[in-house]
């Protein structure tokens, strides 16, 4: 991916302090505790996953690094690198607000060290192993590595300031054999980075909705979200500093991104399924094969639809919790409600998805109405999942967080095709409570093919997840 990098900070200075708690969310606050075998549960205001196992992904990632179970923690799956990412920023924000909240000093002046910490946290964020910038790669990289694609992701070297970050040594002919193996993952894998991020903001933004925790994420949010709108935009205009800041594509063969620009590469891969990957070309520089695709290499109807994909995606901004609205209460019902729109791409076009969260002690509930589209035609499919309810057998208290979707999505994820093919996916995480603020849990998913964020299959799949949760 090559990075652009937009950091709104006085926007928010003119806001107050999105941290502070009404009397509306400490009377939720109070009342939103969960009881487990006579132990008060009291939503977390850190909450840290760690999926310490992914399989079956981990076994691929073992055979793609080469050097044992333990090499498969060089490539992570999609959720190790999203739970990685999260509990950095979140614990950041966490220790910035135990700061606001419990220093004496100079209200003026501790208002704008939280806000502008707050903000520098997001910069930083973008280049930081571990973080957002570094997450947004390693899900490209997790779809190579089903593959037996290897590379290596340039974050982990923290190129602080730098206008482009290249997923680098990958070879010519695993790319080749890739597209010809498996057209539509390469065209997934082209957005997957976006997808990640997008993924980030819906979990920060639940965390901070059921759990209450007040953190000041906002300006998170605004940081990801107008960095993936802006680099859309940008992929489809030639004269945008987007390719100006491209390294020419005659670098050696191991320095070379996969990509160049993400969403040039991916528009034209998913309107050129059946292209072999090396007949875009060569480079006259070195005879290598072709890699960066600029929107003069676009056909008009190509470009057209890029150009849709930055206008659409707008939708991501609209939600109160990008402007510090956290949680809306629902009249004298007890209920408190949220909402957030999402613009994902895909394997086969696009998804627009509405997504409402409700609570009410003990149940924790979001509700999500997906709009899938490819080329000329529209798939609709229901998710709900319910997260974090109590549930005691005996003394042996845990946390059940099932999850549905139902819907349709393109027939073999085709991009032209009316016909459509089920999708389904059942889940169920269950969190173990060792003590109250230590929870093994075990995450289970089984799915038909198809296209779901955060998984790296699009073929049918069943994954398994075990790790330990703290909450503090």
């Amino acid at each position: 991916m090559k990075k652009i990098v937009f950091v709104i900070v006085c926007f928010f200075l003119y806001f107050p302090v999105f941290a502070q708690t009404d009397d509306t969310q400490i009377e939720d606050i109070k009342t939103n505790e969960k009881q487990i075998n006579n132990t008060k549960i009291v939503n977390p205001a850190l909450k840290l996953d760690f999926p310490l196992f992914d399989l079956p992904y981990q076994i691929e990632a073992m055979n793609t690094v080469g050097h044992g179970f333990f090499s498969s923690y060089a490539n992570p799956s999609m959720a190790q690198s999203l739970a990685l990412s999260l509990n950095i920023v979140t614990s950041y924000n966490f220790g910035l607000k135990c700061f606001y909240d419990n220093v004496n000093m100079n209200e003026r002046l501790k208002y704008f060290i939280y806000v502008g910490a707050t903000a520098l946290g997001a910069f930083v964020f973008q280049y930081m192993p571990g973080a957002e910038g570094w997450m947004h790669e390693e899900y490209h990289r997790s779809i190579m590595t089903r593959f037996g694609v290897n590379s290596f992701n340039a974050m982990n070297l923290f190129p602080i300031g730098a206008a482009t970050v290249p997923v680098e040594s990958i070879k010519d002919e695993d790319l080749i054999r890739m597209k010809e193996k498996a057209p539509i993952d390469m065209t997934r894998m082209y957005e997957a980075g976006i997808e990640g991020q997008y993924l980030l903001v819906s979990r920060l933004q639940r965390d901070n909705f059921f759990y209450n925790q007040q953190l000041l994420n906002e300006i998170g949010y605004w940081q990801s979200v107008l960095n993936s709108h802006l680099y859309v935009l940008y992929s489809a205009d030639p004269s945008s500093f987007l390719f100006q800041s491209l390294k020419n594509d005659d670098g050696t063969e191991s320095s070379r991104d996969f990509a160049g620009s993400d969403f040039t590469a991916w528009v034209y891969s998913l309107f050129r399924p059946n292209e072999p990957y090396d007949d875009r070309g060569s480079n006259p520089e070195n005879g290598e094969v072709k890699r960066y695709i600029s929107p003069d290499d676009l056909t008009d109807d190509e470009l057209r639809y890029l150009k849709l994909q930055g206008y659409l995606q707008a939708l991501n901004y609209l939600s109160p919790m990008m402007l510090g609205i956290r949680s809306i209460p629902l009249g004298d019902s007890g209920f408190y409600g949220n909402f957030a729109m999402r613009h994902y791409l895909t394997s086969f076009g696009y998804d627009i998805s509405a997504q409402v969260y409700l609570k009410k002690s003990p149940f924790n509930m979001v509700f999500t109405y997906h709009s899938y589209v490819n080329y000329q035609n529209y798939f609709p499919a229901i998710e709900v999942e319910l997260i974090d309810y109590p549930f005691n057998i005996n003394k042996f208290a845990m946390f059940l967080s099932p999850r549905i979707l139902i819907g349709m999505q393109p027939k073999d994820q085709v991009f032209k095709i009316s016909s459509p093919d089920f999708l389904g996916l059942l889940g169920l995480r269950v969190d173990f409570m060792a003590h109250k603020n230590i929870f093994p849990y075990l995450d289970f998913t089984v799915k038909t093919k198809g296209w779901v964020a955060g998984n790296e299959y699009l073929d049918a799949n069943a994954s398994v997840k075990l790790g330990v949760s703290f909450r503090f």
